[in-house]
């Protein structure tokens, strides 16, 4: 057993406990003891004064190969970023184009913290195999739209299927069970027709597999389906059959009152994006009233190209203090609460509630390890929680470890991704597909 002793274990379980000076053991990838005392048998105890243990962050909703789209267009608002420079590019993007995207996204996601992450994209196998590679945890979905692709539902769907046998080939391949996970992954209410949801629906419950969809992301959103159905987009999923408990919906930024009881009574869980709503002038999703009912709430950056960054740190720090703000109650979304976003809610919010997103035994050993004596924000030092979520930030980490395994180190070394040369693969990308799509970026003009 392979044990660690911080000055803090801040574990995020069902009591919330902070250990002080406590250890933590781990054998073959799993948290095997966590207590006060130290243990009687061990291998190896590393200390660690003057550091914070915590839970791996779970992104729970991102798009990780755009990161070749980052800073395509900024500063505009989603219909036009997405139909007039997102969609036209991504038109354009090869396989390997979005393997290489999503290795560098993953890259940035393991330095600052994350451990896990929830996908959608196109080519997704080439998403599974980033994630392979990098040997990081992922739910991983095929974004289906038939609507946007002009396709029959069957014919979409069958995308959807065949992600997934590949997906199932490739983990059986590398021995990945415990790493790469399927959901089905239906856009939008507004980007796949009634039939097609009602497809994923129907697999859902007969496969025992999620289901990960945008949700009410904007206001125009919501006013083109009333006008269209007399309903709202979370309306129109409760008649048609589709909300669940096992529904993960990215955004909800609009929802009426009613449209609030309706995912309290089905369960659903929301996944907040406070950046990306915030860039794209999307507006700011009504969080504290999803608390008082009782949803679940899990944390995301959202894409690199609406964020721009991928940087979970960042989001637990924005969702603790935009809701304070438009409130003007200082007491909603309390720091620990922000934190508990970023991890067992997002373990909950994606069903893996029993292997991560807490620091217990018999969960897998995903954890952030935080250097207080490089933080000069930590001094003077009252509470653990304020001061990790209001004073600090990503560039006190230390070592993120997933399954146990040192995966990166202060020294800014990822064990398993070459960030240099996947920095020139990336770069050249971006210039193909701008040129190819006729688009001049700032710096070209």
């Amino acid at each position: 057993m392979l044990v660690l002793n911080p000055s803090f274990i801040v574990t995020m379980d069902r009591e919330c406990r902070i250990i002080k000076d406590g250890f933590i053991g781990i054998e073959e990838g799993k948290i095997v003891y966590v207590s006060k005392e130290k243990p009687q048998e061990y291998e190896e105890i590393i200390r660690l004064p003057k550091r914070v243990l915590l839970p791996g962050f779970i992104n729970t909703h991102t798009h990780v190969a755009m990161t070749i789209l980052r800073g395509l267009k900024d500063d505009v608002n989603l219909q036009r970023w997405l139909m007039e420079y997102i969609l036209p590019v991504e038109k354009l993007l090869k396989p390997k184009d979005v393997y290489y995207g999503a290795l560098y996204g993953i890259a940035e996601m393991i330095k600052s913290g994350t451990t896990t992450f929830m996908d959608m994209y196109y080519h997704e196998i080439e998403v599974a195999k980033a994630a392979a590679d990098a040997k990081i945890r992922s739910v991983l979905t095929y974004g289906l739209a038939d609507v946007f692709f002009n396709t029959l539902p069957e014919e979409e769907f069958k995308k959807a299927e065949k992600f997934k046998d590949d997906l199932s080939a490739l983990v059986s391949s590398r021995g990945l069970d415990d790493f790469l996970f399927f959901a089905y992954g239906p856009h939008s209410p507004y980007g796949c027709t009634k039939e097609l949801l009602q497809i994923v629906r129907e697999a859902a419950d007969r496969d025992n597999f999620r289901i990960h969809i945008h949700l009410s992301e904007t206001k125009s959103e919501v006013e083109n389906s009333v006008r269209t159905s007399n309903m709202t987009p979370i309306e129109y999923l409760e008649s048609v059959g589709f909300l669940k408990s096992d529904v993960m919906a990215a955004h909800v930024v609009w929802p009426t009152d009613g449209d609030i009881e309706i995912l309290k009574h089905r369960g659903v869980h929301v996944l907040h994006n406070p950046t990306s709503n915030l860039k794209l002038a999307s507006g700011v999703a009504p969080v504290p009233k999803f608390l008082e009912k009782g949803i679940n709430v899990a944390l995301a950056t959202d894409g690199p190209a609406s964020n721009n960054r991928l940087d979970m740190w960042k989001e637990i720090s924005l969702a603790a203090l935009i809701h304070k703000g438009i409130s003007r109650d200082p007491e909603v979304i309390s720091a620990r609460t922000a934190l508990q976003m970023a991890t067992i809610n997002g373990a909950y919010a994606l069903g893996l509630e029993r292997k991560i997103g807490s620091l217990e035994v018999g969960k897998y050993a995903d954890f952030v390890v935080v250097n207080l004596e490089r933080a000069l924000e930590s001094v003077p030092f009252h509470d653990v929680y304020s001061m990790i979520v209001y004073a600090l930030d990503s560039r006190y980490i230390d070592s993120v470890w997933i399954n146990g395994e040192l995966m990166y180190s202060q020294e800014n070394v990822l064990k398993t991704i070459d960030v240099q040369k996947l920095r020139e693969i990336v770069n050249d990308i971006r210039i193909r597909l701008t040129q190819e799509a006729g688009i001049k970026t700032p710096s070209e003009v």
